[in-house]
């Protein structure tokens, strides 16, 4: 599809046909990032203000667990400090008291893997999907890419890509995009990833950094050439972004930007890198605060990110602890914007699986089976040789009587019918010795990087 036809026509009828005002926040937006810091820390306190007046008044749950009573609202930013922070553990006990129904277009229900091992299950609604693609519009037009501008993305689906319906595909080919599976890498199948690339030309490449580290490798490996594609720049997402992976992805594309990304799924399009390199923040659309010991920190300390979503209206996600490690900086960015500037020091890292006929199995592709089976409350996944795959499980309530057998039946029908899949209920899992949570591990992939000497090997 034309990309002027699919971004100034297609699009924008696609997202009134769904009810969002993506395009509207969209124009709101790149007037908004070249507001003065003093002009966005007012448009802040407003939509907090409304954000905490809906949690109060429309929820059951929201104002017995802040403390506070329902007519409260915050007169400054810094009242926010007043509100208990957030965890996966208030969420989902109260979860459904933290509902809002009468939300426009209704709550829209979502499972996440969590970066700790630990599901979630969260509402949001059409007002925050829409804010968030429109920040990832923006941060897109950053780097040269307009709306409807071909994209390729290498991801993940909890859907197996090859049983996707014509609906889906002619969406896609209206909306520019496709969409090419993670889960599935291997020396046999790069050759056909890279003419799948080449046949579509996509001017940007986004996904997991692993997945295409692990794609532009093997292709060389194979003697396969990216710089003839026409991509221009790759956006990262999802993991922490490895200087190694960023030299070799950028060296295999011909030298093009790589750029990252860093938000998730219940917190919202946190963060995204401009050209001159900082980290701006999405400051029209959350607050991010880097906590450690129950205290802000300064610039260039660690701490923990805690987000508040000024836009989500189905549920809460007010001073949500996100698990990962920033830090806040008082930098002016020679770009002009004053959004506010981050650095995320640590996030999200997931390993891969290795199948016994080759493929180089994203480990989201298993987190996927588990964390949509209720009453897990964490899991691990262990690789510890090719035939064999183990997953750790605590469990609560509501775990179903048929979950193990799903949990052994959706992991073989990723991996192989060849693979013992072992399923241990336990009590508790440990953390690593450097204290960070590892929700797949596989000694085969990091072997199998090492006597194919991969860079990513660590």
């Amino acid at each position: 599809m034309w990309p002027v036809v699919a971004g100034k026509i297609l699009l924008p009828l696609h997202e009134r046909l769904m009810r969002r005002k993506t395009f509207r926040y969209y124009h709101d937006l790149e007037l908004s990032q070249w507001f003065s810091s003093h002009r966005l820390r007012e448009l802040q306190l407003i939509k907090l203000q409304e954000l905490v007046s809906v949690a109060l008044k429309n929820t059951d749950a929201y104002a017995d667990l802040a403390g506070v009573d329902k007519p409260w609202l915050p007169e400054s930013l810094e009242d926010l400090r007043k509100l208990p922070l957030l965890d996966k553990a208030n969420i989902s006990t109260h979860r459904e008291g933290l509902v809002n129904r009468a939300v426009p277009g209704g709550p829209i229900r979502y499972n996440t893997g969590g970066s700790s091992g630990e599901p979630l299950i969260f509402y949001f609604d059409k007002r925050r999907q829409a804010y968030d693609k429109a920040a990832r519009m923006r941060t897109h037009q950053w780097w040269g890419i307009r709306p409807g501008e071909k994209e390729a993305y290498i991801w993940g689906s909890p859907v197996e890509l090859s049983k996707q319906d014509r609906i889906k595909n002619i969406r896609d080919w209206i909306m520019n995009e496709l969409l090419l599976s993670a889960f599935d890498l291997s020396e046999q199948s790069v050759g056909w990833f890279v003419e799948r690339l080449r046949r579509f030309g996509p001017k940007c490449l986004f996904g997991y950094p692993s997945s295409i580290s692990l794609m532009c490798q093997l292709a060389k490996r194979v003697g396969l050439d990216l710089t003839s594609l026409p991509v221009q720049v790759v956006f990262s997402t999802a993991e922490v972004l490895y200087d190694h992976q960023k030299e070799i992805i950028s060296r295999s594309f011909g030298g093009v930007p790589v750029v990252n990304g860093y938000g998730s799924r219940e917190g919202g399009f946190i963060a995204h890198e401009c050209p001159e390199g900082r980290m701006h923040i999405t400051s029209e659309n959350v607050i991010v605060e880097f906590i450690k010991d129950g205290k802000p920190v300064g610039p260039g300390q660690d701490g923990e990110i805690v987000v508040t979503h000024l836009d989500n209206y189905a549920m809460p996600f007010i001073r949500y602890q996100t698990g990962d490690v920033g830090q806040p900086s008082d930098e002016t960015c020679p770009c002009g914007r004053e959004l506010g500037v981050m650095k995320v020091v640590k996030g999200r890292t997931t390993d891969f699986i290795i199948a016994p006929d080759g493929r180089w199995v994203h480990g989201l592709a298993l987190i996927y089976v588990i964390r949509d089976i209720p009453g897990v409350r964490q899991y691990q996944i262990v690789q510890e040789d090719v035939d064999s795959i183990r997953v750790r499980v605590v469990l609560e309530d509501g775990f179903p009587a048929d979950g193990l057998e799903r949990i052994r039946g959706g992991i073989t029908e990723r991996i192989g019918a060849e693979v013992r899949v072992d399923v241990e209920q336990v009590s508790e899992i440990d953390q690593d010795p450097s204290g960070k949570f590892r929700h797949v591990i596989s000694q085969v992939a990091r072997d199998r990087s090492m006597a194919m000497r991969l860079d990513d090997a660590r």
